[in-house]
């Protein structure tokens, strides 16, 4: 800490509160709850084993992802096309967050005190690893809090409009026979093993991309962080409301600029009135808020069975303290 009013997010989280100036305290900061998983068979060893796996299996995936991604295009298709794809998106957002996730938890438990005199190349990355310095006024925990929301919330609908929307309307990138003809978008069949009987590598990219990043991300709230729910709600939901519109003129942009769009109702040529297109993007955005509601369950969810089942030193913060991811 220094002159009262910074907290190094670099110290152990356990029996420590961070003073406000006017003498009430405020819980541990978003970046040291990602170091620190609420259950006590996790503990900072494994979590960080933990966390390096994941980011080694998402860094070797991402390659096989975009071979897989280059190998569906139709011909004709431009490989740019791959940019505008809401999988891309949120596949990068997933990883960037995962390799932030290790490099904290990583160096909060076996470097939590650097030199700041030391300025060899092995401190300075280790510090640029290290969890943000927190100052009171700063907004940092905000806007991570914010990222954490999107990069988890985008994977949920990812999924959910591939599988209860995308495939049954005919549109989704299902292994299929390719001897048989049809476009990139024509969706595989999933009964007589249609979907498993085209090799290992289609179907493995295809729950990757459209399950397993769902999956992961309910491990994450789950297990692995003990990040508290999302102060100020508000804020967080205008934050995804307005990050899917970017999301819709970015892939407006892409059909203009390629000739593609990533999803087929944003095509004219598949939606022929553009009331209904409205109608689908409009769903597309409600999809925020509403997958935000199931994550603020889920982190309400586990919050209460770690205060009961939990590690000890996750226990509920001092009377009177206060949110730590709240501004």
């Amino acid at each position: 800490m220094s002159n009262g009013n910074e907290a190094t997010e670099r110290s152990s989280l356990l029996g420590r509160d961070l003073p406000r100036p006017n003498g009430v305290f405020q819980d541990h900061p978003i970046f040291l709850r990602l170091c620190h998983a609420p259950w006590g068979f996790i503990n900072q060893t494994t979590l960080v084993a933990l966390r390096g796996l994941i980011l080694i299996y998402l860094t070797i995936l991402a390659p096989m992802l975009l071979d897989y991604k280059l190998y569906k295009r139709e011909d004709g298709d431009s490989p740019l096309r791959i940019i505008f794809q809401f999988s891309t998106i949120t596949f990068i957002l997933l990883w960037l967050y995962h390799l932030a996730a290790f490099c904290w938890s990583y160096t909060h438990l076996y470097y939590p005190d650097l030199d700041e005199e030391d300025n060899t190349w092995e401190t300075a990355l280790l510090r640029k690893m290290s969890p943000p310095e927190q100052t009171i006024t700063s907004r940092n925990r905000f806007y991570f809090s914010l990222y954490y929301t999107v990069s988890h919330v985008f994977a949920f609908i990812n999924t959910f409009i591939f599988w209860a929307f995308v495939v049954p309307k005919g549109h989704g990138d299902l292994p299929r026979d390719r001897q048989r003809g049809g476009g990139g978008d024509d969706a595989g069949s999933l009964e007589d093993g249609g979907f498993f009987g085209h090799g290992w590598f289609e179907p493995f990219c295809v729950l990757n991309l459209w399950g397993y990043t769902a999956l992961l991300a309910l491990f994450e709230i789950l297990l692995l962080n003990s990040i508290k729910r999302q102060i100020p709600v508000h804020t967080h939901i205008i934050g995804l409301v307005f990050l899917l519109c970017v999301y819709l003129g970015w892939a407006s942009f892409g059909k203009l600029f390629i000739g593609r769009a990533p999803y087929f109702w944003l095509d004219p040529e598949f939606v022929r009135y553009r009331e209904l297109m409205f109608g689908y993007c409009a769903l597309f955005v409600v999809l925020g808020p509403a997958f935000f509601a199931l994550m603020y369950g889920l982190i309400g969810l586990r919050e209460e069975l770690a205060e009961k089942y939990g590690s000890p030193s996750q226990a509920s913060t001092p009377e009177g303290s206060q949110q730590g991811d709240e501004e």
